[in-house]
């Protein structure tokens, strides 16, 4: 760059600006050689952003693939498993119902072995046990001796009548005939790891055609000798009671809840006709088993109500399928989440970059003006006053400048680093931006551009720090400088809006896309066009305005059009005690500018 002295000829110098760096930088990083270096040639953000997305999305889908087919395997599973669990419940109702009649036996007919068997105290102690159990419809004890026919006998009691039937009697009485070849099916039945001594169970059906079968149950309790103790219980009592208190009772305390329904436990008859059911409208029964070995002629039932097994084994798979889903979904979004974070982080750091180098150089060139200006001064090389004068304004313009620029980044430091401090005075807004005004008259009609003010006294004091408004109010006028190109015209107004005092700073430059309206606030952010890429900038600038805005309580709107120029609104509160001039309502124009990641 080649200046020169204006009147003294002698005087022209050269000002080395940072390009020739700039060009031989250029030159390495062009250089044919170069290209073919493997670290020249970094993929690209987008491109290492989708091998990261693909190193992670990959086996997330595999492992949702397998976890699929397992559920599926497992589906199939669990059929069999919730079939084998029906079964169990059905064999814990027959065990239960095993133990009640065990219990009974032991404490109705076990006394019988060891008591006198003369007619008076059996009768009493059979009559005593009648009254305590009235399901029992009739006791007996007989011998199992086949030694001598005289020494046989059979006692029955029931309905408070004590018979003894002995020797040749025993085969033509009816009622002990039935007892005795109830007796002998069950020892038939009896599987033969089982003790003699254990309770012993039959069920015998008699039924005529059109008619109801009726039936006899058994219970047999071989006692010390060859005697055998035992008792026929009721029959309506069992199918009436019995069963109600039993089943119900244990279906209670189990875990019996599945897809939504509980569980359906259905008793059948040797004609398959249903006897007992805790619910109804079930036809189809999943599971059944004998009621053995105590109702061995009637089969066990269970069924799940308002559905089947295949039903609740599709509800556990699509239960644990919405639940991978759900992880899975958990999981893609904490790897979007995760890439959106790298991604911006990369933005971040190519931002800094950025601005590292915006800065060297917004620095680097002021600096050398100073320098070359100061110097030409000292050795007295400038003989004419009015340009030494002007190098003395160019000095003073510069060393603004980058008194600006020093601020901006100390004040970002400081807000970064959570320091960042302001004093709140009352003041009039409207003097403040007219001291601002006044500072920078000569260096905004020295650029040529010419400032329109439309400023409203009188307005209510507010509580403001007025450096930091000042800076926000350079900040705004230095953006309007920059990138204003040939319409150098600039408007600055001071005025009452509602229950905000609004400063605007309204420039005719090249304005800002639509798209672009909600970023640049954003630190380090500067709008993608070519003016905005020749022109250099920090990136701080319109960060530092909002945030010394929102510190106030206030806003910040932005209205701009390509072409056309910007307008930026800042909204300052006035205090609920204070009360603004009555104007007419302005109307508020722009785009709120919402909470920036800097904050």
């Amino acid at each position: 760059m080649v200046a020169s002295s204006g009147a003294n000829p002698d005087t022209t110098f050269y000002i080395p600006i940072a390009q020739p760096y700039a060009q031989r930088r250029s030159r390495m990083y062009t250089c044919p050689e170069m290209r073919y270096f493997p670290w020249a040639r970094w993929p690209s953000k987008r491109n290492r952003i989708t091998l990261a997305a693909a190193a992670i999305l990959l086996p997330a889908g595999a492992l949702a693939f397998m976890q699929y087919r397992s559920l599926v395997d497992l589906e199939s599973k669990s059929k069999i498993a919730i079939e084998e669990n029906l079964r169990q419940i059905l064999q814990s109702v027959a065990r239960n119902a095993q133990g009640d009649m065990q219990t009974l036996a032991r404490e109705m007919l076990m006394p019988l072995g060891t008591m006198s068997r003369s007619p008076e105290n059996l009768k009493h102690a059979l009559g005593r046990a009648s009254e305590l159990h009235p399901e029992v419809d009739q006791f007996f004890v007989f011998s199992t001796c086949s030694c001598k026919v005289e020494n046989r006998f059979a006692l029955l009691y029931s309905s408070g009548e004590l018979r003894r039937v002995s020797g040749p009697q025993i085969g033509a009485d009816a009622d002990v005939a039935r007892i005795l070849d109830a007796y002998r099916s069950s020892l038939a039945l009896r599987p033969p790891a089982e003790s003699t001594r254990e309770l012993l169970f039959w069920q015998q059906t008699c039924s005529l055609p059109n008619e109801a079968s009726h039936s006899f149950f058994y219970v047999f309790y071989p006692l010390k000798n060859t005697d055998v103790a035992g008792l026929i219980l009721n029959p309506q009592y069992v199918r009436k009671e019995y069963l109600n208190r039993l089943i119900p009772g244990l279906l209670h305390g189990s875990d019996t809840k599945a897809a939504g329904s509980g569980l359906a436990v259905g008793v059948f008859d040797e004609k398959q006709n249903q006897i007992y059911a805790n619910a109804s409208g079930i036809k189809n029964y999943q599971v059944k088993m004998a009621f053995a070995p105590v109702f061995p002629n009637w089969d066990l039932a269970a069924a799940y109500r308002g559905s089947s097994i295949e039903g609740v084994a599709r509800a556990s798979f699509e239960k644990s399928l919405l639940l991978t889903a759900f992880v899975l979904c958990l999981l893609l979004l904490g790897i979007i989440l995760t890439l959106r974070a790298a991604s911006r982080e990369m933005s971040l750091a190519a931002a800094k970059s950025s601005f590292v180098s915006n800065v060297s150089h917004e620095l680097k060139t002021p600096l050398t003006l100073i320098r070359l200006y100061a110097e030409t001064l000292e050795l007295d090389r400038v003989k004419d006053d009015q340009q030494a004068k002007d190098f003395l304004r160019t000095i003073n313009g510069e060393t603004r400048r980058l008194t600006q620029l020093i601020n901006n980044i100390l004040d970002f430091s400081k807000i970064e680093a959570g320091r960042k401090e302001y004093r709140f005075v009352s003041s009039d807004v409207a003097e403040v931006v007219e001291t601002v005004l006044r500072t920078y008259e000569y260096q905004l009609t020295d650029a040529g551009f010419e400032v329109s003010t439309r400023i409203d006294h009188g307005l209510p004091m507010v509580a403001i720090d007025a450096e930091a408004v000042s800076q926000a109010v350079v900040n705004l006028l230095n953006n309007a400088t920059k990138y204003s190109e040939d319409a150098k015209k600039i408007e600055v107004a001071v005025a009452a809006r509602d229950s905000h005092i609004a400063i605007e700073v309204a420039d005719h430059g090249i304005g800002i896309p639509r798209s672009e309206q909600q970023k640049i606030f954003e630190k380090f952010y500067r709008v993608s066009t070519t003016l905005v890429h020749n022109t250099k900038g920090s990136g701080l600038g319109l960060a530092l305005v909002k945030h010394v805005v929102e510190a106030h309580g206030g806003r910040v709107l932005v209205d701009s059009e390509l072409g056309r120029g910007s307008r930026f609104t800042i909204l300052i509160p006035i205090p609920k005690t204070e009360s603004a001039p009555k104007k007419a309502a302005a109307e508020v124009r722009g785009y709120p500018v919402e909470e920036g990641s800097h904050h």
